[in-house]
């Protein structure tokens, strides 16, 4: 298989050259021989170690470019700023695009934010799935093009639609974040939340 690729490799930079009567020698021999094995002059084994190192050079630049790389940079949440009283993280003071960010982080590794105080602006939503209530606050980046949800349950017994605002509504959910799961999926929510309605 090496002698293959040291061929072909001779063969490609001999045919870049413009000249391929040597190609067509080898390739001529090869044929009347049938036996696969060829043999090179020296000036194409030369070229061939020039090839076959130069591949050689060009893999470990890869290779070393592949593992030299940077991992991936994780925000992680900066509670010291974060304070607000009682609240663990107010995600209202943030702008739209780190509010997102935070929200995304939150949702991606709920163990980290587990029974913390958390404060969160966005608009109002409900759903009704199999029986059961479902109530968030989805949040949008800058762009309004993507959404990210996080239910809440509120500590009071509430009747949708009556006590709650309409869909679509800005408001502020407050209460302690928890993660649950339902089946082989984990939920993300702010549970004992209490909510008002936002000031634009």
């Amino acid at each position: 298989m090496k002698k293959y690729t040291v061929l072909v490799l001779a063969a490609l930079m001999l045919a870049g050259c413009g000249d391929t009567s040597k190609i067509d020698k080898i390739i001529e021999e090869k044929q009347t021989t049938g036996s696969g094995e060829v043999t090179l002059s020296p000036a194409d084994e030369a070229i061939a170690a020039e090839a076959e190192k130069a591949v050689s050079e060009e893999q470990e630049k890869l290779s070393d470019a592949v593992t030299t790389t940077q991992p991936p940079m994780v925000i992680a949440p900066d509670e010291s700023g974060l304070k607000n009283g009682d609240i663990d993280l107010d995600l209202t003071s943030l702008n739209a695009n780190m509010l997102y960010a935070e929200v995304f982080q939150i949702t991606g590794d709920p163990d980290k934010y587990q029974d913390k105080k958390i404060r969160a602006k966005g608009t109002f939503n409900y759903m009704k799935d199999n029986g059961t209530e479902y109530f968030a606050v989805f949040i949008a980046d800058a762009a309004a093009c993507c959404q990210q949800g996080l239910e809440f349950r509120t500590a009071e017994d509430l009747t949708y639609p009556d006590d709650y605002p309409a869909i679509g509504t800005p408001i502020v959910v407050t209460g302690t974040f928890n993660s649950y799961k339902e089946g082989v999926f984990t939920y993300c929510e702010i549970k004992d939340a209490t909510f008002e309605i936002a000031e634009e």
